[in-house]
Order: C-alpha cells, then sequence, then structure tokens
C-alpha cells in the first residue's frame, strides 16, 4: 500500500542555475547542466525552497537544445522536482555518453544536497526518475541500463541508440513510462519506442500514444527538427501535446518517487480510461491489482 507523504500540488517558485559537474570515474568527464528548481522566489541562482525535492535529469533530442524542454520544468519544479538538463553530447552524439551524463546527474545532485556551499544544501531528496526525447529518450534506456539508484524513468519518442536502447531495456531495474506520437514518422514505433516497451520486464511498463501528436512537439520549436518530420505533420497542437504527456506524468512520478497514493488512483484511472490517447500497460498499481491493457481502442 502506498502512503500519501507529500501534498499534490505545490506553489513553488522556479530558480535558476548552471553548474558543470565532474564525473571522476569516466576519466573527469565535464558535464555542464543547467538546473532548475523549487526556490523561495523565481529568477537566477535564487534560493531553494525548504523540502526535501525529487530530482529529474532529462536528455534532449538530437541537435535539439535542451531549452526547447524548459515546458518539463515549467510544470514540474512547481510541484517540487529538481530538473536537470545535462549540456552535452550537443554536436555529432555519443550516445553511450550521454546516458551515462543523464544518470550521473541524479547522484551529483543528490550530492549537492549534503555540501553546505552549495544551493542545493539541505533541499535534496533521495529519490529520481530520468527521461529523454528522441535521442535523448533512448540514452535514458542506456542511462537506467541496470541502475538500481532511480526510481522510474520516462521518455518521450526514444530513439534507437548504439549502444542498443531497446537492448538495454531489457535491463531496467524501475517503472518506466513511454511516450509516443501517432504521427511519427522521425521514431515510428517499430524499430524503437515499441520495441524498447516490448523488451522491458518491469512490474510497471507503460506505452502511451498520443492520437495526433508529432516527434518533434515533444520539444518547443525546433527548426531542424520540424523539418525532419515535414512528411508527417500534427493534427493536434503543442500545447495539446504537451497537455497530455503531463496528465499521465505528473501522477506517474508522483506515485513512483514521492509514493503518493492519490497520485496512484489518478494513474489508475486514466491508463485503465485513456484520454486522446492509446494505451498498453502492465503496471502493479496502488491496489495491488496487476492490469493488462493491449491496444484498447482510442478514446477521443
Amino acid at each position: 500500500l502506498f502512503t500519501s507523504n507529500f501534498l499534490y500540488s505545490q506553489p513553488f517558485a522556479i530558480g535558476e542555475t548552471s553548474i558543470t559537474f565532474t564525473d571522476q570515474a569516466r576519466n573527469n568527464r565535464t558535464v555542464p547542466t543547467e538546473i532548475f528548481y523549487p526556490a523561495i522566489t523565481a529568477g537566477v541562482n535564487t534560493t531553494a525552497a525548504t523540502g526535501q525535492h525529487c530530482v529529474v535529469a532529462f536528455g534532449h533530442g538530437f541537435l535539439i537544445s535542451y531549452s526547447q524542454y524548459v515546458w518539463l520544468a515549467n510544470a514540474l519544479v512547481p510541484l517540487g522536482y529538481i530538473v536537470a538538463f545535462p549540456d552535452t553530447e550537443t554536436g555529432f552524439p555519443n550516445h553511450g555518453d550521454f546516458g551515462g551524463d543523464i544518470a550521473f546527474l541524479v547522484n551529483a545532485i543528490q550530492n549537492e544536497g549534503s555540501i553546505s556551499s552549495s544551493i542545493f544544501f539541505g533541499a535534496v531528496g533521495n529519490t529520481s526518475a530520468i527521461g529523454g526525447h528522441s535521442m535523448g529518450g533512448g540514452a535514458s534506456f542506456l542511462g537506467a541500463n541496470s541502475n538500481n539508484t532511480i526510481n522510474a524513468l520516462f521518455n518521450f519518442a526514444a530513439a534507437e541508440t548504439n549502444p542498443s536502447a531497446i537492448a538495454a531495456a531489457a535491463n531496467v531495474l524501475v517503472p518506466t513510462l513511454i511516450f509516443e506520437a501517432s504521427n511519427d514518422c522521425v521514431t515510428p514505433s517499430a524499430g524503437n519506442t515499441g520495441d524498447m516497451y516490448d523488451n522491458l520486464s518491469t512490474s510497471c511498463n507503460n506505452l502511451i500514444t498520443i492520437t495526433g501528436a508529432s516527434h518533434c512537439q515533444f520539444a518547443n520549436s525546433d527548426f531542424i527538427c520540424t523539418l525532419g518530420e515535414i512528411s508527417c505533420s500534427p493534427s493536434i497542437s503543442q500545447a495539446a501535446q504537451e497537455s497530455a504527456v503531463l496528465e499521465y506524468l505528473v501522477p506517474f512520478l508522483n506515485l513512483h518517487l514521492k509514493n503518493d497514493c492519490q497520485s496512484a488512483d489518478t494513474f489508475n484511472n486514466i491508463i485503465t480510461n485513456p484520454s486522446n490517447s492509446t494505451v498498453q500497460s502492465n503496471c502493479l498499481l496502488s491496489n495491488n491489482l496487476m492490469v493488462s491493457i493491449t491496444n484498447p481502442p482510442t478514446v477521443i
């Protein structure tokens, strides 16, 4: 059974800071990072809000700046999440290194919580999730591969990577929420998200296909990405696509990072009664009932 230890919604202001971390375990690799966090007042380097805030590390898509995902931080930070974007692999990428960066940031930021000189001193909780979009989505599987330091994995239109994200999915140890778009000709389900989902074996796996959504609308306006999907434009707005993501993502994260029982019920309801999407799920829910849903009819 789950207990509710956190408020479902907390109106935190959004702080922002830039930190370049060094991963000594990977030949002192530097990982410049943009971090958005719950703050007492909004702004750059403002004081972090009191509390133990969950960590979310998120990887950008190929040739897409982290700044195109600030919409995600704007949604999660007010609810009590620290959202970190590694600003690495921005050119010709090394997928393995990027997956390592995403995973590394969780421990790096949690360590900041114990450093008295850090802006995050005393403000970082011990639960976390990693995620990403497209290339970053595939890299998030690499980061989650056999990783027992995180609590959940989520991604948007994840792309197959080298090394293989599909193969890495078999070694994911945590609840996983995968989003894909019905109008995606950049990373179609076969060979990408669909195969990653099929290769998962954890007790809570979910694949959400958003009707009318496109690959690039998981990020804010990006010319290069949009040019790549000129033959498969969306039939819903970007605002509607982001709203559809958050309808599933917020209760998923609140459930698995905050152990919130209300969110368990909310997530249960949305995956069994999907809105503007189709759902495949094999998820252990709050009432300890294993629910299996395969290709239900789209609900509009």
